[in-house]
């Protein structure tokens, strides 16, 4: 990483924008929203049943980012499929010209819309980083030979906790996923600092890049909820009260990730902002910071 951020004005920090693919076959609202940031943003990640929510596979999106000239970047899960479905999809993206992905370990099912629905229990982060790695390499997971190898960009996503000692193993895990060839981690949400200081010393380590997400805080209400919600971080009392105390109460959201994006921008190689079904905070945070 660079040695100083401290300087970086909002307009040089490197952005990504987390957009869902749709609930249903129609994708000219994803196009609408992933277009209404191209070149404001510097890339476009399409997420894969974030949250447990059934959506489309984020295949069809990516190849329709591609069509339209945008660059995407591919989140997959672990949690959808065994380590067949797995290869077979990755197989499937680097085919259509896919060559960034996100590998995630996936939400619980109860989280989500579908809560009766089963997880596969097959894969966990390390298989999943395995067989990337080994299908870079022009073999499948068993070590036979593929007909074609892939070439992906392989960046991992590591969820937060509350618990600073799992947040410190999870830190140190940036040894491990050196040797399989990872560019960039990307850490899930918060607003605490604190947090994703302890990271930062294992990314210059390794020289992966560390990217954090930027989450739009809604409302009071929903910073009351993430405050209950067991092993998830604390968001701070001071963002509770910038909220509270905001004349604009539809915008204070927007004027908190804003001010609060420079601090990520300080730490970190990129910010990922986190739409989570408020597409249009995007432009507007994009808007404000004058990018």
């Amino acid at each position: 990483m660079e040695a100083d951020k401290s300087s970086i004005p909002p307009q040089q920090t490197r952005l990504i924008a987390e957009i869902d693919p749709p609930k249903g076959t129609r994708l000219d609202s994803f196009l609408d929203n992933a277009l209404r940031v191209r070149g404001r943003v510097d890339s476009v990640r399409v997420t894969d049943g974030e949250h447990a929510i059934m959506r489309m596979s984020p295949l069809a999106p990516c190849l329709a980012l591609l069509e339209k000239g945008v660059t995407p970047t591919m989140i997959i899960n672990g949690r959808d499929r065994n380590r067949i479905s797995f290869q077979a999809d990755l197989l499937c993206a680097s085919a259509m010209g896919i060559k960034h992905i996100v590998i995630k370990e996936g939400h619980d099912p109860t989280e989500g819309d579908q809560p009766v629905a089963r997880s596969s229990g097959d894969l966990d982060l390390a298989t999943m980083l395995k067989c990337a790695s080994m299908m870079n390499q022009g073999k499948d997971l068993a070590g036979e030979p593929l007909e074609g190898a892939t070439d992906f960009d392989i960046g991992v996503y590591l969820e937060l906790s509350d618990d600073v000692n799992l947040n410190r193993e999870r830190a140190e895990y940036f040894i491990q996923l050196q040797s399989f060839g990872v560019s960039s981690v990307t850490l899930g949400p918060t607003y605490d600092i604190n947090i994703v200081e302890q990271f930062v010393p294992f990314a210059e380590q390794t020289g992966i890049k560390l990217l954090t997400s930027l989450m739009f805080l809604k409302s009071v209400t929903m910073i009351r909820y993430l405050n209950n919600l067991a092993g998830v971080p604390s968001v701070p009392q001071e963002f509770l009260k910038k909220m509270m105390q905001s004349p604009d109460k539809k915008m204070s959201g927007v004027g908190v990730a804003a001010e609060f994006m420079q601090e990520l921008a300080e730490l970190s190689d990129g910010v990922v902002l986190l739409a989570l079904g408020w597409g249009e905070r995007i432009t507007e945070l994009l808007d404000l910071i004058e990018r």
